[in-house]
Order: C-alpha cells, then structure tokens, then sequence
C-alpha cells in the first residue's frame, strides 16, 4: 500500500528540504507502508524546484511536480491526481512546505484510515490541539470554524480551514471538483474540499495537531481575501442547502390555501369569510349537533370536509414534490408505490391539522381555520424531513 504526501510549495528553499527529512524517517512507524513525498510545486522562483530535483536524485521516494499555475488548490489537486495517476498512490495526505506541521501525526491519521476512514482531518481545535500562529490568524481560524459550522450545518467538525490532512484514493475521486474553487488564489480549497468530501459521503475523523508559525520564508496566507471567500462559500452552500427546504415551504403554502379553500366551501359554503355559495357543498351532511357519534368521534360536516380538504391538499402536495420539490432526488420504485408511501407519511400532518381543527373549532369555539393554519405548520417540518429520508432520498 502506497502513501503519497503531497506537499504544495511556492518560494519554500529554505524550508523543504528539511520537511522533506522529517516525513521520510516515518516510514519506520508505517509497517507495510511504502512512503513517497511529492513537493507540487506553482513554478517556485527561489530555487526551490532544485534542491527539491537534487534529493530526488538520490532518493526515488522523493518527487517534483511543477504545475506552473499558481494558487494552493491548483497545487494540491494537481499533485493529488499526480500521485494517483503516475505514483499509484492508495492514501493521499497533506502538508504545508513550511515546518507548520508535526509529521509525527502521520502514523496517527493513517491508523484511523486503517480502521475505515475516508478522511482524517488534523484539527487545532479539539483537545490536544494547539494553533501558535498570531493573534489575528487564531481569530480567524475559530471564527472561519463557527461560521462553517452555522452555514454548512455540520455540528460534529471543530476544524474547517487547516491543511494538514490524510484520505483514501477512493474517496478523491469521488470528488466533485465542479462544485469547489479549487483554482481560487485563496487557501478556500481547505474548507470547500471538505465540504465536498461531507457531500461525497466521507466516514470522517478529526485528530489533534500542533499548528507552528513559519520560522523561515514567508507566508502567503491572504486572510482579508480569504475571508471573504470562506463567507462566500458559506452562503453558497446555505443557498444550496435550502433551496430544497424554500421549495417545500412554497409547495406547502400553496396546499394551505387549497385546503382551507376546499375546508371552506364544503362546511361553509364560504372563501374564508366571502360567501361564494348559497350552501355548504356537504350540506347533505349535518353539523355537529345533529351529527351522529360513533364511539369516542362525531362524524358531522366539519370532520368529512376536513378529511376531503386535507386529501385534497396531499395529492396536490405529492404531484408537485414529485415534479419539482425532489425532482432531483431518487424516485424509487413506481410513481404509484411513492404516493402510496406519500400518503402513509403524511398521515402524521393530517392528523395534527384534523386534531387542532377540532381543537379549535369545538374546544375553544374559535373558527376552523385557525386551527387549520396551526396544524399545517406543526404538520409541515413532520412531513419534511420524512420525505427528504424515506420518500425522496438523496442521491448516493
């Protein structure tokens, strides 16, 4: 099994050979563990590219790749592909070019990828981690880590902008590399590749690391630029993640409206309080009062159109989720066994609306629709998350 450490440079001469000397030696630690190191290179200027050229000279375990462009996303996707496609590479790991790093972690990340992970995550942030950059840099490593937390929804990461990484081949190339701004001039390849690994479906494990300012060279870290794009693509990912939600919220506040307008012309005859009928359509059916009681309920006017109304509301509601809601979504099995299962997941909202429609019509001798407009929005988030894991699941 063969372990590539890719390491993105720019201008690193006075830094990379040592770096290069402490990863080699843990290969003593990674038994059945064939250790490379590949120095990705955006076409260094200071010399950096020789020395990196000479030790490979004597030392076939040591690789140049000069990938021209520069950016720190290009570096790293470039050199990942390279150690997949020319160094058959079967775990890729991270690390900055400038003693940043601790490479004593490396047999720690490789031990959680052993045991199933597809990416281990070096992390300032959790117990054991320290982050000795300035006070500024530690500003906005905590601050970047809240603000991805709150915008991407994920609670169980502490770490979001770190380099420092490790993770499988195949789950590299499950990547969707359209989706991230890997050829940004801004480190935003960290956080964005992350989140694609999240979307990718990665079993993900974070372990503590010691993060030292640079002693030599000089970093190339833009944090005003990098905070902008971080904010960006945390707004971008909220938009993509609720675009689903803002289309459920729109398909069922239309079924409202349809429901309470069929709720109000079968009991009433009525459009909320504008009279469009002589009579109730059901006036056949009497009302509460002169209702029949079979056991513990009264089936009167109200109950039957509150029953139609809301079915009503579910075949519009399951049409256009069908159509347009989860379009995008896996529609699995027959278009009539999702409907059937639509109709037996919805049975918990037209429960709630039926009960807080009787709640407030017979309990608190308010008008029916209050009770109905309650009940939807109780029943609404009960329906929603069991269409997004049952009904339409996500695409794997």
């Amino acid at each position: 099994m063969r372990l590539v450490v890719n390491i993105p440079t720019y201008n690193e001469r006075e830094n990379i050979e040592e770096v290069i000397k402490k990863i080699l030696p843990q290969s003593k630690l990674l038994p059945n563990i064939d250790l490379h190191v590949l120095v990705s290179d955006s076409h260094s200027l200071d010399g950096t590219a020789e020395i990196v050229k000479k030790i490979s000279q004597f030392n076939p375990k040591v690789h140049y790749l000069d990938v021209k462009q520069r950016g720190l996303g290009i570096g790293i996707v470039k050199g990942h592909r390279f150690a997949i496609d020319r160094l058959k590479a079967d775990i890729l790991a991270q690390m900055d070019g400038d003693l940043s790093h601790d490479s004593s972690t490396l047999p720690v990340m490789l031990d959680f990828i052993k045991k199933g992970f597809d990416l281990v995550n070096g992390s300032r942030l959790i117990k054991g981690g320290n982050n000795y950059l300035g006070w500024h840099r530690r500003i906005f490593t905590r601050g970047s880590a809240y603000y991805c937390k709150l915008s991407w929804g994920t609670f169980d990461l502490t770490e979001y902008t770190n380099s420092y990484r490790m993770f499988t081949k195949q789950l590299f190339d499950k990547i969707d590399f359209t989706k991230i701004p890997w050829r940004a001039k801004t480190y935003i390849i960290q956080p964005s590749f992350l989140y694609a690994a999240i979307k990718a479906g990665a079993k993900i494990k974070e372990v503590p690391i010691t993060f030292k300012d640079r002693k030599k060279g000089y970093s190339k870290a833009k944090i005003i630029a990098y905070t902008i794009d971080v904010i960006k693509f945390g707004i971008r990912v909220r938009l993509e993640k609720s675009k689903t939600l803002i289309k459920f919220l729109s398909v069922g506040t239309l079924s409202y409206f349809i429901n309470a307008i069929t709720l109000g012309i079968l009991n009433r005859g009525e459009i909320y309080n504008l009279i469009v009928l002589s009579k109730p359509l059901l006036s056949m059916i009497p009302s509460f009062e002169n209702a029949e009681t079979f056991w513990f309920m009264t089936i009167d006017r109200l109950f039957v159109s509150s029953i139609i109304s809301i079915e009503f509301a579910i075949i519009f509601n399951f049409i256009f989720h069908e159509n347009w809601t989860f379009k995008y979504r896996s529609h699995d099995g027959s278009v009539l066994l999702r409907f059937l299962k639509f109709n037996f997941s919805s049975f918990g909202s037209p429960a709630v609306q039926l009960a807080s429609i009787m709640i407030f019509a017979r309990a608190l001798h308010l008008h029916e629709q209050i009770g109905l407009a309650v009940g939807v929005i109780i029943g609404l988030f009960i329906n929603y998350f069991v269409n997004m894991v049952w009904i339409w699941k996500d695409n794997d």
